[in-house]
């Protein structure tokens, strides 16, 4: 492989890097209907609980006699 080749070759590596680099850096749009997690004691102890982002369909995960806690989304 000549000079002037592993120059373009490496160049468009370095090119094809940045571009993921870029990528992956940029955040992702929040969702129309995001879903919030929270805790609520409403039944007597902490449950953990889900609903839509305007306040509607609030749904219970959880219902034990042991309090939960600190509800976490992972993609």
């Amino acid at each position: 492989m000549n000079t002037k080749n592993l120059r373009v070759l490496t160049l468009f590596v370095v090119l094809v890097i940045a571009i993921i680099l870029i990528v992956s850096c940029v955040p992702e749009k929040p969702s129309i209907r995001s879903r919030i997690a929270f805790i609520s004691g409403r039944d007597g102890n902490a449950e953990i609980y889900v609903m839509n982002s305007d306040g509607s369909q609030q749904t219970r995960l959880t219902n034990n006699p042991a309090s939960d806690g600190s509800p976490t989304w992972q993609p």
